[in-house]
């Protein structure tokens, strides 16, 4: 890795000290209550109110039944780094990506244990700088069972600035197993076996 990519790392903020254009201040980042009081200091809409999006107008209720009845977990932390949402479908012991109500709110640094905050970091400078637009990872811990992969995207307006990152998490066994029922195939074992040792921060040192 070189000193500049080192520097810009450096860069990445994990505790969310800056304010961007959508930052709600004045409200405690690490309090349980966050959302409640960020809504209520910007006086956020909700339940039945109307809100018109690109392609459509839906209701706050019905853009929340929307995202929680997506097959995968969905977590958004803006351009500052700070969590401000996932997509409450499950309780935290049901999910790959364990998420709690009261986590969010809080800067990225509260949610990421000493040991992988360096590798948070570098991801999210991959993608910010646009070195990658996504990141894949497969995740082998929840058993041969399942296909996990999480997801990080890059997200950005309409003049291409960086919003944030958009975590989704799914696992693909199902619907891989329907399509191979479906079209009469299987999978069979590759020869050359995959590298599932070096995760993103590796491949983007070799590259």
């Amino acid at each position: 890795m070189t000193d500049t990519h080192n520097e810009e790392q450096k860069s990445v903020d994990l505790e969310a000290k800056r304010v961007g254009k959508y930052t709600i201040t004045d409200v405690d980042m690490d309090a349980d209550d966050w959302v409640e009081q960020a809504s209520k200091a910007v006086n956020a809409v909700k339940g039945d109110t109307y809100v018109e999006l690109d392609r459509g107008i839906l209701t706050v209720n019905q853009i929340n039944a929307l995202l929680k009845s997506l097959p995968v977990e969905i977590t958004f932390a803006d351009e500052n780094n700070q969590f401000l949402y996932y997509n409450h479908n499950a309780d935290a012991q049901d999910m790959f990506a364990k998420r709690q109500p009261e986590q969010v709110g809080s800067p990225l640094a509260s949610g990421h244990p000493d040991q992988v905050k360096a590798h948070v970091e570098q991801m999210i400078d991959i993608l910010r700088t646009g070195k990658q637009d996504v990141i894949h990872l497969p995740v082998r811990r929840h058993g041969a069972d399942k296909f996990v992969v999480n997801s990080y995207q890059a997200m950005h307006d309409e003049e291409g600035n960086y919003m944030g990152v958009n975590e989704y998490v799914a696992d693909l066994k199902p619907i891989v197993d329907w399509y191979l029922e479906q079209t009469h195939q299987k999978l069979v074992e590759d020869e050359v076996k995959p590298d599932a040792v070096s995760g993103a921060s590796q491949h983007h040192e070799n590259e």
